[in-house]
């Protein structure tokens, strides 16, 4: 069962495609203590400690206004280089929260490994970006006003509870704020309810909703699901036809009519002419193909000449961002991820399947399945090179 089957439980995958997804709201309940392991208290007082954060990574929200940041936060000057150093100060931090404030943790994914673990999966899943931000409250003070969110989120409760208020959408497909219209009607909501531990509440694009903290702690992770539209194609499709003369030739401003028609008929053939059956296939392809990797190092075999540790029980795992799709033809397999174009020999395949199936795999494991093709002297040094190139990283036990 893979993270979005569990995240649903207990509807089905294929129905909540099928049903749900970018649909309609749809809340699910969950068993206590489900969401722990993604984060906790103790955890969240580690990261606060440990890392340098500040403003717009950590912020302070109540009743819809950020707190300014100067009010809790120390910026010293470095001795040593230029700039500021971000510094929380506990007292102040802490008594702004008793207040009532909301403390919003953003992209806590970049922090703290078992939530990158969930991003990175769904990212695998759903094939689009994915970030995940954390919500922790105390009072009663509402972190944001009324709102909607230009992508999908999943909201996870990983403790406490909070009542949330759902009013559906007042313009389709919103992309930016300010262009849809508040709800009229807002003490009828479409669904009101409690997000209670283990809980899951799905929300799509530009549906309003506001949560109410219940003066009691509670901490929830929002993951956002930033879907591609139609505007991303066409932007996409702008950038491909300029390699084509008669869009980045000047417009014929001060020819006659007929030739500023002709251009015009021109421009329009061009154009359909890559407007064909493919291209949102094409589009979204190329949209993963260049797609980067997750931050991850592999210190310090990857700054060592071999970039390989000599154990064969060295540990390794596939760091594409999406599914790869391997095509091999005359002797040569190939396929394209971060950007670049990849061809080898067709016996590197041996190697490349079962990284991704994105498994940790031991160096003594991907030599056994190239036997007997490639040497083990082969495989090692074509893992180095994956290494070396960003597709693979060396993980500790």
């Amino acid at each position: 069962m893979n993270q979005l089957e569990k995240i649903l439980e207990p509807c089905r995958l294929e129905d909540f495609f099928a049903s749900v997804w970018g649909k309609s709201y749809a809340h699910f309940k969950g068993s206590p203590g489900r969401f722990k392991h993604l984060l906790s208290w103790d955890k969240l007082n580690e990261i606060l400690r440990q890392h340098r954060l500040d403003y717009p990574r950590l912020r302070l929200m109540r009743d819809g206004e950020t707190i300014p940041s100067s009010s809790f936060v120390r910026r010293t000057q470095s001795a040593r280089v230029q700039g500021t150093i971000p510094r929380l100060k506990p007292l102040a931090f802490t008594k702004h929260l008793r207040e009532g404030a909301t403390l919003v943790l953003d992209a806590v994914s970049e922090v703290y490994p078992p939530i990158e673990e969930l991003a990175q999966e769904l990212e695998l899943i759903l094939r689009e970006r994915i970030q995940v931000n954390m919500y922790a409250g105390w009072h009663t003070s509402r972190g944001f006003d009324l709102h909607w969110d230009d992508h999908d989120v999943f909201i996870l409760q990983v403790t406490g509870r909070k009542r949330w208020r759902i009013y559906g959408e007042t313009m389709k497909y919103p992309l930016t704020m300010g262009t849809a219209p508040k709800p009229t009607d807002v003490d009828n909501p479409l669904w009101e309810g409690y997000m209670e531990d283990g809980d899951v509440l799905y929300i799509p694009r530009g549906w309003w909703h506001v949560a109410f903290p219940l003066s009691e702690p509670t901490l929830h992770l929002t993951v956002g699901i930033h879907n591609r539209t139609g505007s991303d194609l066409l932007r996409w499709l702008t950038r491909s036809l300029e390699e084509r003369e008669i869009f980045r030739q000047d417009l014929p401003r001060y020819a006659s009519e007929a030739k500023l028609k002709a251009h015009g008929e021109r421009l329009r053939e061009e154009l359909l002419s890559a407007w064909n059956d493919d291209l949102v296939e094409r589009f979204l392809d190329e949209y993963d193909a260049a797609r980067p990797a997750r931050q991850y190092f592999s210190l310090p075999w990857s700054a060592m000449p071999e970039a390989l540790p000599c154990d064969p029980d060295a540990r390794l795992r596939f760091l594409a961002p999406r599914p790869l799709r391997i095509t091999a033809e005359d002797g040569v397999v190939e396929f394209t991820c971060l950007s670049k174009h990849w061809r080898f020999a067709e016996d590197a395949a041996l190697v490349l399947r079962p990284l991704n199936e994105r498994r940790v795999c031991r160096v003594r494991e991907l030599c056994e399945a190239a036997t007997p093709h490639l040497d083990e002297q082969r495989v090692r040094t074509f893992l180095s090179e994956l290494v070396r190139e960003g597709l693979v990283a060396v993980v500790e036990d």
